[in-house]
């Protein structure tokens, strides 16, 4: 699991945690740092949830001109340098 999703996961949890303690106890809406805090959730969430969904992507998926590209540096016997 990458670090990203997990970060993610947790500002999700703490968002849940955010809203139900907001539906218990109203008079935390009040409370400028509960709202401020709330919001910082928030945003780290969707910015986390935004680099772990790329980082899949990115993962997942590798188009034919990508791989051509990595064949560049060989030469025409196939020997790209490194001894096996």
């Amino acid at each position: 699991m990458s670090k990203e999703l997990l970060i993610s996961l947790i500002l999700c949890a703490l968002l849940m945690g955010c809203v139900l303690m907001g539906l218990i106890n109203s008079s935390l809406l009040t409370n400028q740092f509960f709202l401020l805090f709330g919001l910082a959730t928030i945003l780290g969430q969707v910015v986390m949830a935004h680099l772990a969904f790329n980082q899949y992507k990115n993962l997942s998926t590798q188009t034919t001109k990508e791989s051509t590209e990595n064949e560049e540096g060989r030469d025409e016997r196939g020997n790209d340098g490194f001894d096996d």
